[in-house]
């Protein structure tokens, strides 16, 4: 099992294709799985780079008491300098775009192009974004100590879609069974692994990215049925990096990855070509 020590974790990492390398970063409580159509398709012409972040999959827990989107980002440096990556296409889905985004702003040397797929950035431009990450979260996260953690989560579900609608979630359900195909025996994530997650999420807000100073190319999308708060964060990252390319993502929901996945993979191939060939 292909592994890199970071400071205190073995982080697990899938690699397929040789080329220019592409790191695909995942989202909050998935893992490498989620990647794994898109991962085979873009290794035809890349060197495809796919971890577990910290807390998620076969990197499975830490000793840490609290996590942030900081160390995930510490974390994923670590791999591109062991694995001697020059400069990856650093691709993130949801979470993931959170981590890249932190990654380009604290090793702005380390990519050579950055992919934002369903993000944020780290201020609160809508009060539904607030009530979601400083609000509902939170509740998530202490009601899981004390009550069964599937039906809270089918609770907040419920809640999300009467107030965005069904298909600002994307197609659950395919996300859930394409990981279940492609490897049964990953271990599902511990109750205390996604309270420290979700609190990585919620402190995300009090990290700072300077968007105006990264000098490498971007390309931020967005699914066509997301919430209009996703939409907002896609223009306002769009409007702040010099270099960026804003693109929507049709028929697609928050999990455009299984939603619209040809759209997705083709996005992001003509992306890494256009970084090379810089």
């Amino acid at each position: 099992m292909p592994t890199v020590r970071t400071d205190d974790i073995e982080l697990f990492y899938e690699e397929r294709g040789s080329g220019p390398p592409v790191v695909l970063l995942h989202g909050a409580r998935g893992d490498h799985r989620i990647w794994a159509d898109r991962a085979a398709a873009l290794a035809e012409d890349y060197r495809v780079i796919v971890p577990d972040v910290r807390g998620h999959g076969r990197t499975g827990e830490s000793e840490r008491s609290s996590y942030g989107i900081p160390l995930f980002a510490d974390d994923l440096h670590a791999l591109t300098t062991e694995l001697e990556l020059n400069q990856p296409v650093v691709c993130g889905l949801s979470m993931g775009g959170m981590i890249a985004q932190t990654y380009a702003d604290r090793y702005p040397d380390s990519l050579s192009g950055l992919c934002v797929i369903g993000s944020a950035a780290p201020e609160v431009l809508t009060r539904g974004q607030w009530i979601q990450f400083r609000l509902v979260l939170p509740v998530v996260s202490a009601l899981r100590g004390v009550a069964d953690p599937e039906r809270v989560l089918a609770a907040v579900n419920s809640v999300l879609e009467r107030i965005y609608g069904e298909e600002a979630s994307g197609d659950l359900d395919e996300a859930d069974r394409i990981q279940r195909d492609y490897d049964s025996s990953v271990p599902e994530m511990r109750a205390t692994e996604r309270e420290k997650v979700t609190e990585a999420l919620t402190s995300y807000y009090d990290v700072t990215i300077d968007y105006e100073t990264f000098d490498v190319p971007a390309l931020v999308m967005y699914g066509e049925y997301e919430p209009s708060m996703t939409a907002r964060h896609a223009e306002y990252i769009y409007d702040r990096i010099p270099d960026c390319e804003l693109r929507t993502i049709p028929d697609a929901g928050h999990s455009s990855h299984v939603d619209n996945p040809e759209f997705v993979c083709d996005s992001i191939r003509t992306f890494a070509e256009q970084v090379t060939a810089q």
